[in-house]
Order: structure tokens, then C-alpha cells, then sequence
């Protein structure tokens, strides 16, 4: 018997001790959309028991094509997701922090500023203000800048400009 077995097992037997009925199916996603997803003939299955406007929430989005045990209490219409087989993506929010998990991709926002991990690369946000443009800003100017010595201007020498655009090469590969 599976693990997603034994668990809906368990999710009957300890609905069955409960006050009044709770009504548990487990079935298979067709579509995943906002905060509700299709569950066999099931529409609008919503991904939190919970609707209401949180200062704090835990969603997790199942894949499509994976089980899921929802659950609908007696007097109510609204089926909701108890139990995923497989993730999508899981989204925490607390007051205006955000961490949004998806498969090899991780974002956190808190406010403006944004660190973000995604198809190998970082990118790092304040605002307007991201750190890939300030050191290739940075590494443009050192290319073309000009130097003043006891002797007159000057500028890099060519090793230091082949040196600082492969520090701009390696930035690149590093943050989008």
C-alpha cells in the first residue's frame, strides 16, 4: 500500500470520529488555476481550506496530473485541497514577505527588494535598482576610464581592461 494510501486511510478514520459529516475523495488534477484547481469533475477545488484576506498564508499547487485528497464538510459546497501527491510550486506569504518555491526556482520578496533564483542564475532587486546593472555599469566605466598621473591622463592597461570584462563575463553568468 502507498504512503497517499495510508494517509487517506487515516484522514477517513479520523473524520468518521468527528461531529457531523466530512466528505473525503481522492482524485486526480486536470487544471491548476489562481488559488483553485479541477479535480476529476470537481471545479474550483480551493488550494486553501481558508479564503479570507491572511496576513499570513501557506498555499501548495498541486501538479497537474497528480492525486489529491479534498475534503467538504456536510452543509458546505466548497471542496478544498487536504493533501497533494506531487508540488508544483508552494507560495508562503507573511505580511508583505513573499517565498514562492517552484521546481529550480526560489523567489523572495520582501517589500521591494527582491532575491530571486532561477535557470542557474541570481538576480538581486531593490526597487528600479539590480545588482547586475551596477557592477556592469561598474566594469564599463573602469574599461573607459581615464586616469590622471603627475604625467598627464592615462588609462588601464590593456591586461586590466581583459581582466575587467571577464569579471563583467563572469557577473553575467552569475545574475540575470
Amino acid at each position: 500500500m502507498s504512503e497517499f494510501d495510508e494517509l487517506f486511510k487515516l484522514a477517513v478514520k479520523g473524520a468518521r470520529g468527528k461531529k457531523g459529516k466530512f466528505t473525503l475523495t481522492v482524485g486526480t488534477v486536470t487544471a491548476v488555476e489562481n488559488d483553485t484547481c479541477t479535480v476529476d469533475a470537481y471545479e474550483d477545488v480551493r488550494l486553501n481550506a481558508i479564503v479570507e484576506e491572511l496576513e499570513s498564508q501557506f498555499t501548495v499547487y498541486p501538479k497537474v496530473g497528480s492525486k489529491v485528497v479534498i475534503g467538504r464538510l456536510e452543509n458546505e459546497d466548497n471542496a478544498f485541497v487536504l493533501g497533494v501527491s506531487e508540488i508544483e510550486k508552494v507560495i508562503i506569504k507573511m505580511g508583505d514577505q513573499l517565498f514562492e518555491f517552484k521546481e529550480g526556482n526560489v523567489t523572495i520578496k520582501i517589500g521591494d527588494q527582491v532575491l530571486e533564483m532561477k535557470s542557474g542564475k541570481f538576480k538581486i532587486t531593490n526597487g528600479t535598482v539590480s545588482l547586475k546593472s551596477i557592477l556592469d555599469k561598474g566594469f564599463d566605466q573602469l574599461t573607459k576610464a581615464i586616469i590622471m598621473t603627475p604625467s598627464g591622463p592615462g588609462k588601464f592597461s590593456p591586461a586590466d581592461i581583459t581582466v575587467f570584462t571577464d569579471l563583467k563575463t563572469k557577473t553575467n553568468q552569475l545574475l540575470s
